[in-house]
């Protein structure tokens, strides 16, 4: 098993992660109302959503490319973060550098926050209560995922909880 506290202070997580850019509009150009910011959908991928869409696409990476393509907003923290980099590392034996510049695009599609809040709501797998702050700060309107632990939960104050077939399904209605 690779020790991943080198990894961590090696990556610089705090120091890769950069806002998204918005998007600039021509003058004249009426943008589409999902795309306007007061209407976007706004969402927290778990950990899976972004290991499953980069290595193995399907419903993850669709959900990812609406976050690309600024169709929905993303959040992450910098736990989440961590987090991919160690399965990465761990499960899939990605190098560093390969790590890094993933960290980078991810951070590049989705808003990075830091949660103010320490919630103890998944009682079964306590690492998981990252993204339920995460969602929380962010107020978002879904957590996109596929953890049992999270699923079963379906909602938290306000925050739909759905898998990542679900959420597809009502973001294109």
């Amino acid at each position: 098993m690779t020790n991943v506290g080198p990894l961590r202070s090696r990556l610089q997580i705090p120091v890769i992660l950069e806002s998204p850019k918005l998007s600039i509009y021509l003058r004249g150009t009426k943008i589409p109302k999902l795309l306007r910011e007061e209407s976007k959908v706004k969402i927290v991928p778990d950990t899976n959503i972004y290991l499953s869409g980069i290595i193995f696409g399907g419903n993850p990476r669709k959900v990812l490319k609406l976050a690309r393509n600024k169709m929905i907003v993303a959040y992450t923290s910098a736990s989440i973060l961590l987090e991919v980099a160690e399965k990465l590392n761990q499960k899939f034996h990605w190098n560093e550098e390969r790590i890094s510049k993933t960290l980078k695009a991810i951070s590049k599609i989705t808003e990075v926050i830091a949660p103010s809040t320490k919630l103890n709501v998944v009682k079964k797998d306590p690492k998981d209560n990252k993204i339920i702050e995460c969602a929380l700060e962010a107020e978002a309107n879904y957590i996109v995922t596929g953890d049992k632990h999270l699923l079963d939960i379906k909602e938290f104050e306000g925050i739909k909880i759905i898998a990542p077939a679900d959420f597809l399904k009502i973001v294109r209605g």
